[in-house]
């Protein structure tokens, strides 16, 4: 599901992307194996990392503009990682609740001409980990 909210910021080397078009929703799981005895029956569970799925996102795009939409494109074409953050538009509060990652990773990036002539471009960062989360102010 896509978050879907006026005032959500997206953030890359700490540069804002942009007009935000659409951005997937911050999903994160935690991989858990199992090892079940077979003389006694006990359950052993071994808990993983906790990863975050990667975020689908899209902006309107102009080449030309120094904003974050620029820092992700040239993070996918140089294979670099960058600061990534979220801010959440928190009604009644200065600042949002702000999801952060240190490395992430641009894997995918697509420009697409609209018909009114703008360009909307799409990526795919891939994240490394939990996010540092700071509370909405």
């Amino acid at each position: 599901m896509a978050i879907k909210t006026t005032g959500t910021i997206v953030r890359v080397n700490a540069k804002d992307a942009g007009d935000l078009q659409s951005l997937g929703g911050i999903k994160q799981k935690r991989n858990v194996k199992e090892y079940e005895a077979i003389n006694t029956g006990n359950i052993v569970q071994a808990i993983g990392n906790i990863k975050t799925d990667p975020i689908a996102i899209s902006v309107l795009y102009d080449p030309a503009d120094a904003s974050g939409a620029k820092e992700l494109e040239t993070a996918f074409n140089t294979g670099t990682t960058v600061p990534f953050e979220i801010e959440l538009s928190d009604k009644g509060t200065t600042n949002g609740t702000t999801f952060s990652w240190t490395g992430a990773v641009i894997s995918d990036f697509e420009a697409n001409p609209e018909q009114d002539g703008d360009v909307l471009a799409s990526f795919t960062v891939t994240l490394n980990g939990a996010p540092a989360v700071t509370a909405a102010a």
